[in-house]
């Protein structure tokens, strides 16, 4: 499996930062107070990583609406806060496609998205133990690895435009199941005739995620600069 070693890896740093955050938990005393929508000290995080399964879902009249067929995929992120919930990050993950039009795009059975690119993004406070988040990705890259059964295929290239929304959970301390939304836009390279080209020239997929989320220190990277 492509994420078997990032999955051991993630579960390692997860045991590891749980361990310390739990330790330095200890030390505190616990707070009853309201919880602000924007901002609330005692839910402040340093940073973040998440690692999640995703099922795509093409859409419109373009050749991954008219084409594809979503088949999962994954995604990881990871995300430092730079001042307050504010967060900057980068993330990458895969969407695998089943051809299910051969006429439209081509003799090809498979395709792979590989998708990555910055994020910037805020993370809300609405309810104790709730964390709604938006982000929007920047200098993002997408390629497609086209391929059929006997292992032969070609690539393509083009810019990845994201935006997605967050619905997390806080079941433990630092450890959240998260839940996101995400819609998704390519604006390909392919080179075809021009009659062809308003069909090919971009594709549009949606992806819902599930998976885990694990927040790590107490202060955003502002904060730790200030004396």
């Amino acid at each position: 499996m492509r994420f078997n070693l990032a999955t051991k890896i993630l579960i390692i740093l997860v045991f590891g930062f749980q361990l310390n955050a739990q330790n330095d938990s200890i030390s505190q005393n616990k707070k009853t107070s309201k919880v602000p929508v924007l901002y609330d000290e005692e839910r402040q995080y340093f940073g973040a990583m998440s690692l999640t399964y995703q099922s795509p879902m093409p859409y419109g009249n373009n050749f991954i609406g008219k084409g594809f067929e979503g088949n999962g995929g994954y995604n990881f992120k990871f995300q430092v806060f730079i001042f307050k919930n504010f967060f900057v990050g980068f993330s990458y993950g895969f969407s695998d496609f089943n051809t299910t039009n051969t006429e439209l795009i081509g003799n090809y059975t498979e395709s792979t998205v590989e998708e990555i690119s910055g994020i910037l993004g805020y993370e809300f406070l609405p309810l104790p133990k709730v964390r709604l988040g938006v982000n929007t990705s920047v200098f993002g890259n997408a390629t497609l690895t086209n391929s059929i059964q006997s292992g032969y295929g070609n690539r393509d290239f083009g810019k990845l435009r994201n935006f997605g929304v967050t619905l997390e959970y806080e079941f433990v301390r630092n450890l959240n199941v998260l839940l996101e939304y995400n819609w998704r836009k390519i604006k390909s390279e392919i080179e075809v005739p021009n009659e062809l080209k308003s069909f090919f020239e971009e594709g549009t997929y949606n992806t819902l995620n599930i998976g885990l989320k694990f927040n790590f220190g107490g202060s955003a990277f502002t904060e730790k600069l200030s004396f």
